[in-house]
């Protein structure tokens, strides 16, 4: 037996999760019915279990990894360096697998969150004190309206103030011709007024000129916050904006890395970093981000690649260290997938998302819902005899 101070990694499994969605979900680049992401469960060798997951927006459209090639740099790269180490030298690990694989911040992070899963149980402790402590005990949650029709996004927003989940609704744009997009967006923020907030994305599908003649229709709409209008690489051209934009300007895409951020912070590129850890490669590195972001004075939020209710109960156990969210976040995946795959479910209540008690990240998973969704049960267990 290792002390709780050791906890000696024996096994690593990568399974993917196959959830469906609630309704069409329309991202800039397709529809999507389902959502999938990759659980990494860890085993030390004291028989504690770690599980964290790496969740992505509906294929690789929007960092280049799918959940298939997750699963097979897990298997064939990652595992074997993480197998045989402590759970606690995170530092050491995550160094080892920046340098044998390039990129992957999605296998890493969700690698990274089982390994903080298993301190946390072996120490007793929420993940949340091993981030720097708790500074919030919910957060105010935006809901996706991405339909792609007003009238039936003005219905399904109605529907979430009545039930108290969400009074911010955040427009998935870019798909549409740019006109139609922005009528769109400018008729659900009119009938909005007064009741909710209403915001904007564009998922970098806009040039200038169209951002340019589009922003002042939807300020004058009652939007109060445009993300990513331009591309992520153009980051003059998101400083250009951001001087001129009378209403949030949030950089998403454009802000995946601490050196993205030292850029954006020379240039004053937006005045607003969504943040989310999987881009970011982990929890820890994505906290230094958030402090590099308030250090410049630039507001966060706290972004969703639409995590199970896990992956949310996990972005919860981040998201409570951070004090400042001056425009919340949106923690709402569980809400859209159809399907939970935790023993207890995210409580969502007075339009907040409420944090969960425990140790670890907080959540279980549910061995039968588990093995009622991963997509293939006939996985091969990395382990080995130290």
């Amino acid at each position: 037996m290792s002390g709780p101070g050791t906890q000696r990694i024996e096994a690593l499994e990568a399974i993917i999760v196959d959830l469906p969605l609630v309704r069409e979900q329309r991202f800039a680049a397709l529809d999507a019915r389902s959502q999938s992401m990759v659980l990494l469960v860890l085993r030390s060798q004291d028989g504690i279990e770690g599980v964290g997951e790496a969740s992505l927006p509906s294929g690789p459209w929007w960092g280049g990894e799918s959940v298939e090639s997750i699963k097979a740099n897990v298997d064939g790269y990652l595992a074997p360096l993480v197998i045989g180490e402590d759970a606690f030298a995170v530092d050491s690990i995550m160094r080892k697998l920046d340098d044998a694989v390039h990129g992957n911040s999605f296998a890493k992070a969700g690698i990274e969150m089982a390994l903080l899963d298993i301190q946390g149980k072996a120490l007793e402790q929420p993940v949340y004190n091993l981030l720097g402590g708790k500074a919030r005990d919910s957060l105010p949650v935006a809901w996706p309206l991405a339909t792609g029709d007003a009238s039936a996004e003005i219905d399904e927003a109605r529907e979430k103030l009545d039930k108290r989940l969400h009074n911010i609704f955040k427009l998935k744009m870019g798909a549409m011709d740019p006109e139609a997009d922005v009528e769109r967006a400018c008729r659900v923020a009119r009938e909005l007024e007064g009741a909710a907030k209403v915001r904007c994305d564009p998922n970098g599908r806009w040039d200038e000129t169209t951002a340019s003649w589009a922003l002042p229709r939807l300020v004058e709409a009652g939007v109060d916050l445009i993300e990513q209008p331009l591309q992520r690489w153009n980051l003059e051209g998101c400083a250009r904006l951001t001087r001129h934009c009378p209403i949030a300007h949030m950089l998403d895409e454009s802000v995946c890395s601490l050196q993205d951020m030292q850029r954006v912070a020379e240039l004053r590129a937006g005045s607003l970093i969504s943040l989310k850890i999987m881009k970011t490669g982990g929890m820890r590195r994505t906290k230094t981000l958030s402090e590099m972001a308030l250090a410049a004075g630039i507001p966060i939020y706290m972004g969703t690649f639409l995590e199970s209710s896990y992956g949310t109960g996990a972005n919860m156990q981040f998201c409570a260290t951070l004090r400042d969210l001056p425009y919340g976040g949106e923690l709402s995946g569980p809400l859209l997938v159809a399907e939970s795959i935790t023993e207890q479910d995210p409580e969502y209540r007075d339009f907040e998302l409420h944090l969960q008690p425990g140790t670890g990240l907080g959540m279980s998973i549910d061995p039968e819902k588990l093995a009622a969704f991963r997509r293939d049960r006939d996985y091969s267990l990395h382990a080995v005899q130290r």
